[in-house]
């Protein structure tokens, strides 16, 4: 795969149309039934499938797809012409053809994984294009990193390969990944079965025997990640029908799996709210109440009262896991607690030896209520509560499994494909960071621009001549190694 030629004037007019770009939102069958499963476009779906790449230079682009990150997609897409013209006119790499990846949470997201065929035409623009922009995540931190990492290291196929050289292969994400790659999850998207999870080491490893693989970091400040780690619960709690805003106290409970965990919340005249008994005398409403039946891996409830009907007094809130529809394993679970406009965030993980009703209550948070204060000030311990979430943490988990030099932070999205033409270059011997800074105010980049690239790209060195970069045919089972087949 990967054949053809990519006109720029299609390109164009592709563009200046619309046509329908990110319009896919996982329908099936039937469009109109809200009700219908929801999946992948059949271009992306790697169910049972492998993807090859025959052309001289294969090239993977991982874009995160989850609220944080979804709009990178978007600048990809409208920037792919220049990208691809800019490797024609330059000779960064020859031969290139690409196959573009949509990553989200395999453990809450109906479509975590979404794999294009490597294209070297214009049939990229109609894979980019049909992406299922779902914008979700599970709020943890992590994304489904590995389980990408795991598909192209085990079901790529790449002539480069046999040929002694490597791909290149670039992650595009603010986040981390999970420790291992689930059997369940491979089971499930990737219609393959393997005997027990797999460490993310081991399948990054693998991966990098195939391609040089980049890891490209769209930095964001604390208070834009706060803001999009706590736009998931609000989405979840108004999506399901309940009340986020205008309130006077609000508990809100998320996870990501199919088991029915419960929140409870016993007002100050001792009165509980719970499934049982969702609507209490003092004006405590528990509005949202779900997974009864296990029905969303994206599950959320929410215990409010609205602005100016809180009664006095001290509250207590806990969580309780009343049945297991899915596994076996502990459930992390997430709380968002909002008094008075203050908010607090708790995470923890529930009934990790199977535990269930009374046995299973944790309690999260109690305190003394009165209306008449309203206090909106910064909680020491909030920071605690988003370090998953730190740029130094997340480029530390990427450092354990690639080189810290493949690792690029930028502070502008839209330099994203910049610093790929960069690393390529750069890693292929086509051209040094000097070169590349020339090309790049020849493009009219400002001084800021160029330099934000550069300190992106400044650790990358150019590849000694001697040595294959890949095992070549037959070299590969004798060869000594400190990682293991996956």
């Amino acid at each position: 795969m990967g054949g053809g030629y990519y006109s720029q004037d299609i390109a164009r007019e592709a563009r200046s149309s619309g046509g329908g770009v990110f319009s896919y939102q996982g329908y099936g069958v039937n469009a109109a039934d809200a009700s219908a499963r929801r999946e992948v476009h059949p271009l992306l779906n790697v169910h049972g499938k492998n993807r090859e790449c025959m052309n001289e230079t294969a090239i993977v682009v991982a874009l995160d797809v989850t609220r944080s990150r979804g709009n990178d997609t978007k600048v990809v897409y409208e920037k792919l012409p220049l990208f691809l013209g800019q490797i024609e006119l330059k000779g960064y790499v020859k031969g290139a053809a690409i196959s573009f990846a949509a990553i989200g949470d395999a453990n809450s997201d109906q479509a975590p994984l979404q794999v294009g065929q490597f294209e070297a035409d214009n049939r990229l623009d109609e894979v980019l294009s049909k992406f299922w922009i779902e914008e979700g995540g599970g709020g943890t931190g992590q994304e489904s990193y590995e389980l990408a990492a795991y598909y192209y290291a085990k079901h790529s196929i790449l002539d480069c390969n046999r040929k002694g050289k490597k791909g290149f292969f670039f992650f595009v994400g603010d986040e981390g990944f999970y420790p291992s790659v689930s059997p369940d999850h491979v089971e499930k998207i990737l219609g393959r079965s393997i005997s027990g999870p797999v460490p993310s080491l081991q399948a990054f490893q693998a991966l990098q025997e195939k391609y040089h693989v980049f890891f490209v970091q769209p930095e964001k400040t604390w208070e834009e990640r706060k803001a999009d780690v706590d736009a998931e619960i609000q989405a979840r709690v108004e999506a399901a029908g309940g009340q986020y805003k205008n309130v006077g106290v609000r508990a809100s409970l998320i996870w990501n799996n199919r088991n029915d965990l419960d929140l409870h919340v016993i007002c100050p005249s001792g009165e509980e709210i719970f499934y049982g008994h969702k609507q209490s005398v003092c004006g405590g409403w528990l509005d949202v109440d779900m997974n009864v039946q296990g029905e969303t891996t994206k599950p959320v409830e929410n215990v409010r009262w609205s602005r100016g009907t809180a009664p006095k007094g001290r509250y207590r809130i806990f969580v309780q896991n009343y049945r297991i529809h899915e596994g076996s394993g502990p459930t992390d679970y997430r709380v968002e607690i909002e008094i008075n406009g203050e908010i607090k965030q708790f995470k923890g993980k529930m009934s990790a030896h199977g535990e269930t009703s009374v046995e299973s209550n944790q309690i999260i948070y109690e305190f003394d209520y009165d209306p008449s204060k309203r206090k909106v000030q910064d909680d020491p311990g909030e920071k605690a509560t988003y370090a998953a979430y730190d740029d130094s943490v997340i480029r530390k988990q990427w450092a354990s499994v690639l080189p810290s030099s493949h690792i690029l932070p930028i502070a502008d999205p839209a330099r994203i494909l910049d610093v790929m033409l960069g690393a390529m270059a750069i890693t292929a011997g086509t051209a040094d960071i000097s070169s590349f800074a020339r090309d790049l105010k020849g493009r009219d980049h400002t001084d800021a621009q160029v330099e934000e690239v550069r300190n992106a790209l400044s650790g990358i060195s150019i590849p000694s001549a001697g040595g294959s970069q890949f095992p070549g045919a037959g070299e590969g089972e004798n060869r000594q190694s400190g990682s293991r087949r996956i």
